[in-house]
């Protein structure tokens, strides 16, 4: 089941600079070590020419509301394709495979941020259909910054109905949970509403994982008190 995590301890910048380090702890700090990808979100009032990103930083709103759109190109890299987000919008692309994901808040203290992750998905009766699929609440507090795992954003339960009668009746679901949600065939938009209240430095670092329900592999997708992820996909007739 899908573990609701809330804490302090991100900043607002993104930048993705792929750099292999060794961390201490688990579960809801980060693995013990490995390469990962590192994603700052930079809060900011204004910025003159924000330049190309070479895949490293954006920038968002400081106070206020900011649309970061994510996608996974099966071909792609790890690659911030809008930076500007001062406009209302950034867009950032997630190399192929799965990740544990987590976040630290970095720089001076105070600053908090709201994060509502959406996916918007076809589906047969309603056409498209717009789910909240997680939040999560990070402030900057006092003292060392922490890091937490915000693997609920990404790893999703949705019920989608995939057929239906000459009524318009849905005669048919799939359920996913805990799953990935790039590996959703119906996706067909994913993004975070970025609700910033003065945070200026938020990090997220991107570990690739391996969907283990066991546990026993060492890069095992896992939930923030160490889990691990058992995605799953039925389908129902109804």
């Amino acid at each position: 089941m899908k573990k609701w995590i809330f804490g302090a301890g991100i900043a607002l910048a993104i930048a993705i600079a792929m750099i292999s380090t060794v961390f201490a702890g688990v579960g809801s700090t980060i693995p013990v070590n490995g390469k990962h990808y590192n994603l700052n979100i930079i809060g900011a009032k204004n910025v003159g020419d924000v330049g190309a990103s070479d895949g490293h930083t954006m920038f968002v709103k400081l106070n206020g509301k900011t649309q970061i759109i994510m996608t996974q190109d099966p071909l792609g890299e790890f690659k911030v394709t809008d930076r500007n987000g001062l406009d209302g919008k950034a867009a950032f692309n997630i190399a192929p495979g799965h990740y544990n994901v987590y976040a630290v808040a970095l720089g001076k203290p105070n600053g908090k941020v709201h994060i509502d992750a959406y996916g918007n998905f076809s589906d047969a009766v309603d056409g498209t259909k717009l789910i909240l699929l997680g939040y999560v609440d990070i402030s900057r507090s006092a003292g060392k910054p922490v890091s937490m795992n915000i693997n609920n954003l990404f790893y999703v339960d949705v019920t989608l109905c995939t057929a239906v009668d000459s009524y318009g009746s849905c005669t048919q679901q799939v359920q996913y949970q805990d799953y990935w949600v790039f590996d959703i065939a119906e996706l067909l938009e994913y993004y975070w509403d970025y609700d910033n209240n003065g945070l200026k430095l938020l990090q997220v670092r991107f570990y690739g994982c391996t969907l283990d329900p066991t546990g026993t592999a060492s890069d095992y997708c896992r939930w923030g008190d160490g889990s691990p992820i058992d995605s799953k996909k039925t389908l129902i007739t109804v």
